[in-house]
């Protein structure tokens, strides 16, 4: 799951990933030599590499917000995400960047479903930040979240990688570990 600030990505950085995107699947769809199984195979692909690219601009986007890089901001998110860990998932990772936050977790059973869940949080947090800030009827995250189904094992263990070094591909630190806002359960490590 990764989730941004709102005004993170411009509006016309969106558009252009966007339309790339949709020309790659146009391409995709239109080609006949293909089998249905790898169509889906390359729309997959190409997907990642629209998540690739927008990750990449917010690692290294040089406007503002970056909400996210305030301690006590990063502490509520923090707060929020671990509190949901054994009531609505079980949390595996995540890092809190200067303006998008990652994680990976496991849906309990009987809980609502991942779109409320990641309402919920975002809600609460962006109150408590957005006071914090003396921010007051201002959007503190975008609606939209990305979110990825992990299909098995080698994906698991390269998504928490992924997660875990991002700071260390931002150039932020050298070790992921230096990184004062990630968390990784014990036993994956």
């Amino acid at each position: 799951m990764t989730f941004r600030l709102a005004g993170s990505i411009p509006i016309e950085v969106i558009l252009r990933l966007h339309e790339n995107y949709n020309l790659l699947q146009k391409g995709i769809l239109e080609q006949k030599d293909l089998t249905q199984k790898e169509r889906r195979e390359l729309v997959y692909t190409e997907q990642k590499r629209l998540f690739s690219a927008t990750d990449a601009f917010l690692d290294t986007n040089p406007n503002e917000p970056y909400w996210l890089r305030e301690k006590a901001v990063a502490e509520i998110v923090s707060e929020a995400i671990q509190y949901r860990d054994g009531k609505q998932y079980d949390l595996h990772t995540y890092t809190i960047m200067p303006n998008h936050v990652h994680m990976m977790m496991t849906l309990l059973p009987d809980v609502p479903v991942l779109f409320k869940v990641m309402q919920h949080l975002k809600k609460n947090s962006a109150i408590k930040s957005n006071k914090l800030l003396g921010r007051t009827g201002l959007p503190f995250w975008e609606e939209e979240s990305y979110d990825h189904i992990v299909r098995d094992e080698a994906e698991f263990y390269r998504i928490l990688n992924y997660i875990l070094r991002n700071p260390v591909k931002a150039g932020f630190v050298q070790e992921w570990q230096e990184w004062p806002h990630t968390f990784c359960k014990p036993k994956l490590l």
